[in-house]
């Protein structure tokens, strides 16, 4: 029992071997050193073949879509819209607002960063809220009449809100995308203006 065990053994291992050299084109019967040459460089082949084509399947071009739909399933509108890379930035920023992880002394204060929220770049002594920096705030007024002048233009109703419901609208992921790049560039706009400031003051955040 143990022979016949033994002989299918040896005839299913030379019948591997056999489909392994014709997949391998061997060229022939060889010498020991030319043998092993040639089984060194086959392997060799392989290793950087399958790593090509593992680096094929797990590229992001390749894989994108499928990312997009699977991964993305249920993100607000302006995340899964195409943003120029100069804007990014801009749009991190709303993320960031929206989740309430931002750098405002609203939040800051919350998780104790800083003593108190009173915003450090007007003399208004109100809290650094998103509400008060985006509307409120008198270092800004250049750039958010900028903004608002574009905004007026797409959403005329938006010139009966006060600054609340200004604030829920852009916060939103309902925005208008004709006004999303412009307060992308807001965003990024005071973001500047706001670290020059506590540049100034001999702060960094």
């Amino acid at each position: 029992m143990n022979d016949s065990k033994g002989r299918g053994s040896s005839r299913n291992g030379a019948l591997f071997l056999e489909n392994l050299a014709l997949e391998a084109n061997w060229p022939g019967p060889l010498k020991k050193p030319a043998a092993k040459k040639f089984a060194n460089e086959y392997v060799a082949s392989r290793r950087v073949s399958e790593l090509a084509g593992g680096f094929k399947r797990m590229s992001t071009l390749h894989n994108m879509s499928n990312w997009v739909e699977k991964e993305r399933f249920g993100l607000p509108e302006y995340l899964l819209r195409t943003c120029p890379a100069s804007l990014r930035e801009g749009r991190r920023l709303k993320t960031k607002f929206r989740l309430g992880c931002h750098d405002l002394r609203s939040s800051s204060c919350r998780m104790q960063l800083v003593r108190n929220a009173q915003c450090p770049c007007c003399e208004s002594r109100e809290s650094e809220t998103i509400q008060h920096t985006l509307f409120e705030c008198t270092a800004f007024e250049e750039e958010r009449e900028v903004f608002l002048s574009r905004l007026y233009s797409v959403r005329p109703l938006a010139r009966q809100l006060n600054d609340e419901y200004r604030c829920r609208l852009v916060m939103g992921h309902k925005l208008p995308r004709e006004i999303e790049k412009t307060l992308y560039r807001y965003f990024i706009a005071i973001s500047k203006l706001r670290l020059g400031i506590l540049t100034e003051q001999g702060e960094g955040s």
